[in-house]
């Protein structure tokens, strides 16, 4: 009996990327210049040492991405913190309030409210390695391939210079653009939507100045 013939797309040509339309964040001022015009969907990856600015860093891109969506901020690694709330008051996200809502849910849950209707298409995980504890990579793949029309943003933790895991590995390497965060400045070590990887975006002038004095 012969075998049922596999359908193969056909290859696409140079017209057909000619004519590809994409779905691009259309970032203005500091923003562009720091990480260029991100698509609409995939992930971007922030990683660096605890203390170092991660969190403040995410807040103040958080706040910038309202102009775009609704935001959901999955703070997971610091659930409902004293020390969350001192860096939301900090930020100034009160300016924004309305445009973002914030919870504490680890993989499984976070699965479970995207899943339901009308949920925002930006999504902040703080961080990795508490949202993903007892996942693996493929559980990352997973979770983009369901949501192909939702922008995630990751903040890891890190070991030995690098993002944390197998995980924060995968990540890393699938990410649009990866940003380390050191002394509160941002570098761009990746990008794939022509952000700056020569001048960093300055997270706290007076916390960035006070660290090169001490050295």
């Amino acid at each position: 009996m012969a075998k049922a013939a596999l359908t193969i797309p056909r290859y696409y040509s140079h017209e057909d990327a000619e004519k590809a339309k994409f779905k691009i964040l259309d970032f203005q001022g500091e923003w562009l210049r720091h990480l260029g015009n991100p698509e609409r969907a995939s992930s971007i990856l922030i990683y660096g040492g605890s203390g170092h600015g991660k969190t403040t860093y995410a807040l103040q891109l958080m706040k910038y991405l309202c102009e775009f969506g609704k935001v959901f901020y999955n703070t997971v690694e610091e659930g409902m913190s004293a020390s969350f709330i001192r860096s939301l008051e900090l930020n100034n996200v009160k300016a924004v309030k309305g445009k973002y809502v914030f919870q504490s849910e680890f993989y499984d849950d976070m699965v479970k409210r995207l899943d339901r209707r009308n949920q925002p298409k930006i999504v902040f995980v703080d961080s990795v390695q508490y949202c993903f504890r007892g996942k693996r990579d493929g559980d990352y793949f997973n979770l983009i391939e369901r949501f192909p029309d939702t922008l995630f943003i990751w903040t890891s933790q890190m070991s030995k210079g690098m993002p944390k895991g197998a995980v924060a590995d995968a990540i890393m390497w699938d990410s649009q653009a990866v940003i380390k965060v050191e002394h509160f400045k941002a570098y761009v070590n990746k990008s794939r939507c022509g952000g700056d990887e020569l001048t960093p975006y300055i997270i706290n002038k007076k916390k960035s100045h006070s660290i090169i004095l001490m050295f």
